[in-house]
């Protein structure tokens, strides 16, 4: 199983630049750029909770489970 971050869709939808992202979370742009590429190992709730309130959304919205593919190209456990 992955977990995607779908930072890039939310940001975009709203028109809004990493730079500016990044501004109005504290952060330093190569730690957004991290979370919006896939690449943070971990995302403190706090920071969880500060881009759904800037980007409007739920964490739902933001965090996508992905089931892992099989050899075989079918996802899932076996029955």
């Amino acid at each position: 199983m992955s977990v995607i971050v779908r930072l890039k869709e939310l940001r975009s939808r709203r028109e809004m630049s990493q730079n500016e992202l990044a501004r109005r979370l504290e952060m330093s742009l190569a730690n957004v750029q991290k979370i919006e590429y896939n690449k943070a190992k971990s995302i403190p709730l706090n920071t969880l909770d500060r881009l759904c309130e800037i980007l409007e959304c739920e964490v739902g919205d933001l965090l996508v489970r992905v089931p892992d593919m099989k050899p075989d190209g079918d996802a899932g456990e076996a029955a």
